[in-house]
């Protein structure tokens, strides 16, 4: 399963992060972290930025890049 697979409320854990090095070591600086629960927010329409909950911090990350994180339901 992946990011944008996840529905407004639901949560999943990080499994994995693929993509190029840049982007694994961006989502990694911003604290997604394997292991770590990511909760959806919202999904803008039309393949738009997702705003996600981890922690205590949201963030908004581009479609593309969602669809490159991995979880575990």
């Amino acid at each position: 399963m992946i990011l944008t697979d996840l529905n407004p409320g639901e949560t999943g854990t990080i499994n994995d992060i693929k993509g190029d090095t840049h982007l694994q070591n961006r989502l990694v600086e911003l604290g997604l972290l394997s292991g770590i629960e990511v909760r959806m927010v919202k999904q803008a329409p039309f393949k738009g930025p997702v705003e996600i909950k981890f922690r205590d911090s949201y963030l908004s990350i581009r479609w593309q890049d969602a669809r490159q994180i991995d979880l575990i339901k």
